[in-house]
């Protein structure tokens, strides 16, 4: 007797198990989050996620922000604006959970569309200080053989040393403030003679918290090429 009232207990044991793992709940809840930033001038364009529109007529300076997608693998298209036939560029992308990504579009010396994926590691600072990266979207040449690289200067301090292009640095702890930004020839001591800036002041406000990506792009040999652009986090 007791054999048997065993036997109905693991079987209704059994077929709860069995409706649990049929039920949605039991699906993990995942997401992650990608944006994609556009540094190429006189041109816009769509931004599609498989079959999602994450952006429309976008261009120089613009991005889409972050969307966020549940965590696996999908294909990025980015096409002309309002023309779906012929993208420019894309590929599959893996989002993993709890990651957040930027992808930038730029082109390099030739004018030929360069795409850059790049996770944005986002964590904490400790307090009274913010977070800043530097990307190097600039594909300026010195000479025929010789890409120009530069070194990143907060308040006169080498932060990033060596930037070429489609460099990505990592985050930096900056203290909060206004901080003046300069971009120097790599290892010159020629200052301000070889700042990439010239005398345009860029100075930047950084908050509590706050995480930020400066992105150069446009020909650094030339003032009305060159730009600076940031994305807060």
């Amino acid at each position: 007797m007791k054999q048997r009232l065993y036997l109905i207990l693991l079987v209704i044991i059994t077929g709860v198990i069995a409706c649990s793992k049929d039920s949605d709940s039991s699906i993990p809840d995942t997401s992650s989050n990608i944006n994609v930033f556009f540094v190429i001038p006189n041109k816009q364009y769509d931004v599609l996620i498989d079959t999602t529109t994450i952006g429309s007529d976008l261009g120089y300076g613009q991005n889409t922000g972050y969307h966020a997608f549940q965590a696996k693998r999908y294909t990025l298209v980015i096409y002309p604006a309002g023309n779906r036939t012929t993208p420019v560029g894309g590929g599959e992308v893996s989002l993993r959970n709890g990651h957040y990504y930027s992808v930038f579009l730029s082109q390099n010396v030739n004018r030929i569309p360069q795409l850059l994926l790049v996770e944005d590691k986002l964590s904490p600072s400790q307090p009274n200080f913010g977070k800043v990266r530097f990307i190097n979207l600039s594909d300026t040449w010195v000479n025929t053989t010789s890409r120009l690289t530069m070194d990143v200067y907060l308040d006169s301090l080498r932060y990033f040393r060596r930037q070429g292009y489609q460099a990505v640095t990592e985050f930096t702890e900056v203290p909060v403030g206004t901080r003046f930004l300069d971009l120097i020839r790599a290892d010159s001591a020629l200052k301000p003679a070889w700042s990439v800036i010239g005398n345009n002041s860029h100075n930047y406000v950084i908050d509590a918290q706050k995480q930020y990506t400066i992105i150069g792009y446009g020909d650094a040999l030339k003032t009305d090429s060159f730009k600076l652009t940031t994305f807060e986090h």
